[in-house]
């Protein structure tokens, strides 16, 4: 993997502060089945064709403001997906799609559109973190050439399966030629507040954005801690569960290994612990903008 830390800082006015904002972006909302968010004893495709409860999808990313540049955390879902008809290559998922997501999405929920909105360009990203590679965290990659990708190596190699657009990895929308993609592997680290996590990685190497394997959503997931002096911490976990309360209360989703992910609940539990205010923010959870509101101060 390329060294991130070489690059030269980009100065953002307050150097006294190594993260300025982290902000929650909206790329659009759908809706998905109550057992999808919730759990179920039933058999996957039991409720995907037979369930009629629906309940609110929000689909968030992040925009994290940092010294050394703007970096991203996912990229928010490409709207082709729905105006496209080759969008999904393979027949069965272009048929199970509806089925399992109600999408409502338009042009201007891509990625550069969003940035525009929120007052920034596409063309300055410096960087994207991948939490893990399903088409509504990876779709604004083809957006942001320049950006760094950073994934996890364990995630990366699900590519190499038979069939991960079974598991909605679609790899005709990742290994794309502009795509600057970064594998990295996790580190033992002598940081005890993180001691149950198996390794980290600091991506700018000044503690301030650390990445923590938690997989169970899928193998490869990882979750970003954010930390600045004067902030609650905060931890972006993607999509290890919809909801923060349902990971307070090992409320386990539809999807994803089930003793895993209970695992990677624990661990985030116990860093709650260590960490005292630390704001535990999901990528579909309708209350992250006040949590990381809550958490910064309201300073975003």
């Amino acid at each position: 993997m390329t060294d991130t830390n070489s690059h030269s800082p980009a100065s953002t006015g307050q150097p006294d502060q190594l993260i300025t904002s982290v902000q929650v972006l909206n790329g659009g909302h759908g809706e998905q089945h109550k057992e999808h968010r919730f759990g179920s004893r039933m058999p996957r495709l039991w409720w995907v064709f037979f369930s009629n409860e629906w309940v609110p999808l929000p689909l968030y990313f992040f925009l994290i403001k940092h010294r050394e540049g703007l970096v991203l955390f996912d990229t928010g879902i490409d709207p082709a997906i729905l105006s496209d008809k080759s969008y999904i290559k393979q027949a069965v998922g272009r048929f199970l799609l509806p089925w399992i997501f109600r999408l409502e999405i338009s042009e201007g929920d891509r990625v550069d559109h969003v940035l525009k909105r929120a007052g920034f360009d596409a063309s300055d990203i410096r960087m994207a973190i991948i939490s893990h590679l399903h088409f509504d965290h990876v779709g604004g990659i083809a957006q942001i050439p320049q950006a760094d990708l950073i994934v996890n190596e364990r995630e990366w190699a699900i590519l190499s399966e038979p069939h991960p657009e079974r598991e909605w990895i679609l790899r005709e929308h990742i290994e794309i030629p502009s795509a600057k993609w970064h594998q990295i592997s996790f580190k033992p680290t002598d940081d005890p507040i993180l001691e149950d996590f198996d390794g980290a990685h600091d991506v700018f190497g000044d503690g301030s954005m650390v990445l923590l394997p938690t997989p169970g959503h899928t193998s490869g997931s990882m979750s970003l801690l954010i930390r600045q002096a004067g902030w609650d911490p905060i931890l972006l976990v993607g999509d290890l569960t919809y909801e923060t309360r349902l990971l307070e209360q090992d409320v386990v989703p539809g999807t994803g290994d089930k003793e895993t992910v209970l695992a990677s609940f624990a661990k985030v539990r116990r860093l709650k612990e260590k960490l005292p205010g630390l704001a535990v923010v999901a990528s579909h959870d309708s209350n992250a903008e006040e949590v990381v509101a809550k958490a910064v101060g309201c300073r975003n």
